[in-house]
Parts: C-alpha cells; structure tokens; sequence
C-alpha cells in the first residue's frame, strides 16, 4: 500500500505538468482572457494594471514609512524603507491574490467541469500566473529602477528563480486548497483569514530584526519567508545576504508542489459529482 502511495505521489507532479505543457495553447488563452477581462467594460482598461499596485503601494508607504516611521538597517532612510516595502509587497501581492482566486476557481467553473472534460488543473494555473502579469509589471519596473540608481545588475541573475519557484509554490497552495474546497466549502473562508494572518506573520512590513530570537527562529517554519528574504535581499542589496534562503525557498516549493499535485489529482475524480 505504501509503495502505491509513493508511486503516485511521484508521478501526479510531471501528470500535472504534462497536462499544462499539452493543453499550453489553452492555458495561455485563458490567461490572457484572465488579464483582460479583470477590467473589461471599464473605461480605463488595461490603464487600471497600473494604477492598482500603484495606489497600494502609496498606501502603504505612507503608512509604514511615513506614520510608523519604518527603517531598514542602522542608516536606512525612507529610500531604503521605500524599496524594502515594495520588494516584499509585489510578490505577496502575486501570492495572495493568485492563492485566494485558485482556492474557489473551481466552485466558479462547477457548469465547465461538469459538462466539458478537460485537465482541471489548467483552471488552477491560469489564476495562479494571470497575477504574474498584473502585478508583474510592478516586479519588472521595480527591478528597472534599482538597475538605473544603483546598479544592480546582480538581481537579474536570482530573480527569474525565485519567481519560477513562486509559481510552483502558489500552484501547489491552491491545489490543496482548490480540492478540498470542493468538499468543504468553508475552505474558502479559512482561506481568507489564513492570507489575513499570513501578511502580518511574514516580515514584509518589518525587519526579522525587530523580533525576538524565538520569533525569529520560528519563522522559518513559516514557507513564505525565504521567499520575501531573497526578494528583500536582491532589491536592497542586488545580491543574496544569506545563501540558504534560495535553497529553503525550493525545498517548501517542491514539497508544497508535489503535496499539491498529489491531492489534486487523487480528488479531481470526485470535482463533477460534489460541484
């Protein structure tokens, strides 16, 4: 019985992938067709990508630097606060939103998965990258204004990783998420107060400095602090402080990924007859 389980556990993973890679035509339409139609009908159109992490990130900046006064390291001025904030909110921008829309995206498309067959994962990755794009554009503009003040070159060396592993990461959250929300709806809300918590519970508004040593120790149990670590170290420094956060970053991706997969494709049997 163990060996069946380990058998596949192995495989749902590269099932998932050979899925996505097959119907990629589809994924990216869907995709695209996710990116549009998040502002379809407005006049602004694709005007509002902008605006929206734009807004954001005033707002935060006002309250994190400007009010409490936030600042990174002995010397670091607003500047430095200014960076250190977006590094940390744009990909949990991406994270959350990505995680939030995966859990319920299939109870919103119960009607195409009950009449159509098709790989259901392909619905669980097109809400998980569309973030990519809206929010990415931050990511990129971000990445641009810390080449052309200070020169570093070096973030464009890390930061396509850290991203491909964001991706498989929040893929493999809303896997599990997605399919046991099938069965239990309440999934949804615990979903929401769980990404409430999350934001606070990972230094993204705050250095891991400003805690206690057993706080800080315990956050590496937390899966989405080497991820903001590496992100914090690449747009402050344009290098990596400390080398293992890369490598913690792949070991929660992979594990998440494969636990993901697995429990999607175990259930996803059951998704037409529960939806």
């Amino acid at each position: 019985m163990s060996m069946r389980y380990l058998t596949e556990i192995s495989k749902a993973p590269w099932t998932v992938l050979q899925n996505l890679y097959l119907y990629r035509n589809i994924l990216n339409q869907m995709v695209l067709r996710e990116v549009k139609g998040r502002f379809a009908g407005s006049v602004g159109g694709l005007f509002w990508h902008f605006v929206h992490p734009i807004l954001m990130v005033l707002i935060y900046l006002i309250v994190f630097v400007y009010i409490f006064k936030l600042r990174v390291g002995s010397g670091g001025g607003t500047g430095a606060s200014a960076v250190y904030l977006m590094a940390g909110i744009f990909p949990w921008i991406i994270l959350a939103d990505g995680l939030s829309r995966g859990a319920s995206a299939l109870i919103e498309n119960a009607n195409l998965i009950q009449k159509t067959y098709f790989p259901t994962e392909i619905l669980i990755a097109k809400v998980v990258l569309a973030p990519f794009i809206n929010f990415g554009l931050a990511l990129f503009l971000l990445t641009a204004f810390r080449i052309f003040t200070d020169g570093l070159w070096g973030i464009l060396l890390i930061l396509p990783f850290i991203l491909l592993l964001q991706v498989f990461f929040t893929i493999g959250l809303a896997f599990i998420c997605s399919a046991f929300s099938v069965f239990f709806r309440d999934i949804l809300q615990v979903v929401q107060i769980i990404v409430s918590i999350w934001v606070y519970a990972t230094p993204i508004f705050y250095e891991i400095s400003m805690l206690p040593a057993w706080a800080a120790d315990l956050m590496y149990l937390n899966p989405l602090f080497p991820f903001i670590s590496v992100y914090h170290s690449l747009f402050i420094k344009g290098t990596l402080a400390h080398w293992h956060m890369p490598g913690l970053a792949f070991l929660w991706t992979v594990c998440i990924y494969v636990l993901g997969a697995f429990i999607f494709t175990k259930l996803k049997a059951e998704f037409a007859d529960w939806l």
